[in-house]
């Protein structure tokens, strides 16, 4: 028992030494880090301590020569470590990529330090379509930002599931933009979305805002980060002022009415198709006479 114990002291004493030296080392070689904050983020992310000083130099010089302060710098590093076996080339190109959102420099760093994995990201075709289409619907850069940091999906999501959210809760539940943008509500999936709605539409709690009232005329209506950004207990009592086991119910009812009107809609194609192919059928008979 004691050798066991003797043994685990040992090893976490040598990788703690390890990492400190890890840390002095890498504060020397970098200026305007200091080797505390190296050391607390090694404490914090073990797996950094497997790269070498030198890709840690590499990495950081880059992003300071791109003008991140420290402190964003190493939230990147900290949320996103195989960064630093990453291609400095490829760090530029990303980096690139995303300050042609025209976001603001700002605004880019807090993206990029909240979302690190963004910097794995160098498609500016593809970057470029999504974000004109967001604009398209969302009136200004800054609100595409805001969607882009409150729902990161949004970077990579198909364009027609992301399109299937904008047409319900702009069309058929018709909330203003701001709301939209300052919740989460796209980085959860539709089916999430329709049934919070249904839920409490049924209940008499939401009512869409009429087309003939100014948009500035309160609702009465619940914000959609309530709606949307909270677990199915606070949704359930907050916001729809039932019990946790009532709305769980709702929920499997739903799941099976989404089903059956899904079966329906898959019918009548079929029977459309059939219809469809009536006529060719027909003359396929009278030709063949």
């Amino acid at each position: 028992m004691l050798t066991r114990c003797a043994a685990t002291f040992l090893r976490r004493y040598c990788s703690t030494s390890s990492s400190s030296k890890l840390a002095e080392t890498i504060a020397s070689s970098i200026e305007g880090v200091d080797r505390a904050s190296i050391g607390a983020l090694l404490a914090t992310v073990p797996e950094l301590t497997k790269y070498a000083p030198e890709q840690w130099c590499s990495t950081v010089n880059l992003l300071t020569t791109e003008g991140l302060e420290v402190e964003k710098m190493l939230s990147i590093i900290g949320g996103h470590p195989a960064i630093l076996a990453r291609p400095p080339e490829k760090i530029a190109q990303s980096l690139h990529c995303w300050r042609s959102c025209q976001f603001g420099d700002a605004n880019m760093k807090v993206l990029l330090s909240a979302h690190p994995y963004f910097l794995d990201y160098t498609n500016h075709g593809q970057l470029a379509q999504r974000v004109a289409f967001l604009h398209s619907h969302f009136e200004t850069r800054k609100n595409v930002y805001r969607l882009f940091l409150n729902a990161p999906n949004l970077v990579v999501d198909e364009h027609h599931v992301t399109e299937a959210k904008i047409v319900y809760m702009m069309q058929t539940m018709r909330h203003e933009v701001l709301e939209v943008v300052k919740s989460r509500a796209f980085a959860h999936d539709l089916e999430h979305l329709r049934c919070r709605h249904t839920f409490l539409e049924r209940l008499g709690l939401f009512k869409p805002r009429s087309l003939k009232v100014d948009k500035n005329t309160p609702t009465g209506n619940s914000p959609v980060h309530q709606i949307t950004d909270t677990s199915d207990k606070r949704f359930a009592v907050k916001v729809a002022y039932v019990t946790l086991e009532e709305y769980e119910v709702f929920q499997d009812l739903f799941r099976r009415e989404m089903g059956q009107d899904e079966r329906y809609e898959a019918d009548d194609e079929f029977d459309a198709v059939e219809v469809a192919s009536e006529p060719s059928k027909s003359a396929y008979r009278k030709k063949g006479r």
